[in-house]
């Protein structure tokens, strides 16, 4: 599974078992996808494409496109 980083668009291959374990471990916002640190510069990571254990769909383009629309609105 490939995961993109939010701050220098760094991409890492992370499992997708340890993606999917990681899923289920998590009882917080089921909102956000499992979420992993950059190897490079500690930034956060997102998944490129990834549809969850509950059936929520999480894309990285999704997430640079809010990005953009709140820092345009600063």
């Amino acid at each position: 599974m490939n995961y993109i980083c939010l701050t220098c668009s760094e991409s890492e291959n992370i499992p997708l078992n340890v993606v999917r374990d990681f899923d289920r471990m998590d009882q917080g916002d089921r909102a956000v996808p499992p979420q992993f640190t950059c190897e490079s510069c500690g930034g956060a990571m997102y998944p490129e494409y990834y549809k969850g254990i509950h059936g929520y769909e999480y894309r990285v383009s999704d997430r640079l496109e809010n990005k953009e629309v709140e820092g345009n609105s600063k």
